[in-house]
């Protein structure tokens, strides 16, 4: 990896993260005691591998006593809030309570408690499929739709108005990570190529706002580093707006040693197929292997603009997609075959 632009460690303290157990929650726990920082990672369930020194904090998102006791008790004074319902299947009740709700206990009790500063992470879904061409910060999120992207949506209105009342909140709406560990966009994936199972929609057209894991937890650490970033909004992506899944899925493909995908369905036509699938496994009571939401996920056509963390938090993504991709070569090539 290239780190043309060192990212400055974060400042000292005790730290609270939330979602600890998960892709980026991981990364980030280990840059965090990396630098020297004393962290509390919190979650349902304590992650399979915690870093020494690091202390555990059971947190339920759904219970708000939970959450008020998990952060009055950790002693920190900044948060990373990554914890979410993420997916395209599930009880609607479930996205609303873990991703608009237990936005409401997060903030209200980190305010509550005197915490110098919050990162609300969101995501680009909250703008909705065909956001437009180098969409901003300023746009409008789209509060209806799929469960996830429209409770997001609304997690994120949650954190704004934590922002108007005078919170420490910034709000960080992080494009589609990826890197070693990533089930979305790298297991799962992989898995497909393997077995010669993956589709591509309209010819992998959609766009794909790729951002290494890495280039987010600099993201982090350049906002807590920039007192400014208080109350304002970020978008972050690695900055490509012509990269599409097809051409990342090929990429993905030739960096661990396999075929890329060539089979690939009309949107109608998948999404309909995607409908009858999920029909049946409401019968029975089983995840869909794909939906309708997962379909337009994936030909989306909005780009995002960076140029506000690049200006603001002086943000510059480390990490090239072909440097990405050479280390989940390494990493996962040797394990396909």
């Amino acid at each position: 990896m290239v780190a043309s632009v060192p990212p400055p460690p974060p400042p000292p303290g005790r730290y609270f993260v939330t979602g600890a157990g998960g892709f980026i929650g991981s990364h980030l726990l280990r840059r965090l005691v990396g630098s020297g920082c004393e962290v509390v990672a919190a979650d349902l369930t304590l992650p399979a591998a915690l870093p020494a020194g690091v202390t555990f904090a059971r947190c339920d998102l759904r219970d708000r006593a939970s959450v008020r006791r998990a952060v009055q008790s950790s002693g920190a004074t900044r948060a990373v809030h990554l914890a979410a319902k993420v997916g395209d299947w599930g009880p609607p009740e479930d996205f609303e309570a873990l991703n608009v709700t237990g936005v409401q206990w997060v903030l209200e009790a980190m305010r509550d408690a005197g915490f110098e500063h919050i990162i609300h992470v969101s995501s680009i879904a909250v703008l909705g499929q065909d956001a437009g061409a180098l969409v901003t910060e300023g746009a409008t999120v789209v509060t209806e739709g799929p469960a996830y992207s429209a409770t997001k949506a609304r997690g994120e209105l949650v954190a704004r108005r934590f922002q108007l009342e005078g919170a420490p909140v910034t709000i960080v709406r992080p494009g589609d990570v990826y890197g070693v560990g990533c089930t979305p966009w790298v297991v799962r994936p992989i898995e497909l190529l393997r077995k010669r199972q993956m589709l591509l929609v309209d010819g992998g057209r959609g766009h794909f706002a790729h951002l290494h894991v890495e280039n987010l937890i600099d993201g982090f650490m350049r906002v807590f580093a920039t007192p400014a970033a208080k109350g304002e909004t970020f978008v972050l992506t690695d900055g490509d707006p012509h990269m599409t899944m097809g051409e990342y899925f090929g990429r993905l493909a030739d960096a661990v040693g396999l075929k890329p995908p060539t089979m690939t369905l009309p949107k109608g036509a998948a999404r309909a197929f995607a409908g009858a699938i999920e029909a049946g496994a409401r019968l029975l009571g089983a995840t869909p292997p794909f939906t309708r939401a997962a379909i337009d996920f994936v030909t989306r056509t909005g780009s995002f603009d960076t140029r506000k963390a690049r200006e603001v938090l002086r943000w510059t993504p480390r990490v090239t997609l072909e440097e990405g991709l050479r280390e989940i070569g390494r990493h996962y090539g040797r394990l396909v075959t």
